[in-house]
């Protein structure tokens, strides 16, 4: 809004308004720094916090897949040693070994044999 008034000039009888600038400056609406900068420290400090929650986020994640592989190789090793153990006792010598020493079980007499044909 321009700030004028009107004033009154006679002029041979007839009265004309004459608009006069007033000396007085209208001053632009601007952005107040003092609201500027604690903005700007606002986002910088939710930019910080952000960063640093997804780093504590990525550490987070990778003691857990360490932890992870480490139940895995845990894992795999018992899985291998049963095998191991599995193949082991199915062995004809072993399961003779266990007959004769745990079970007190001795090779058949003839007479005990059965032909099946």
């Amino acid at each position: 809004m321009n700030a004028s008034t009107y004033s009154s000039r006679t002029i041979g009888g007839s009265t004309f308004l004459q608009r006069q600038k007033v000396g007085r400056r209208v001053k632009e609406k601007t952005r107040h720094p003092s609201l500027l900068l604690p903005a700007l420290l606002f986002l910088l400090i939710v930019s910080i916090l952000c960063y640093v929650w997804t780093r504590i986020k990525v550490v987070q994640y990778g003691y857990e897949i360490s932890s992870a592989l480490r139940s895995k190789e845990a894992a795999i090793s018992a899985h291998n040693e049963r095998t191991i153990e599995l193949a082991t006792l199915r062995s004809a010598r072993q399961v003779e070994k266990r007959a004769r020493e745990e079970l007190r079980m001795s090779p058949p007499r003839k007479d005990q044999l059965v032909i099946i044909r």
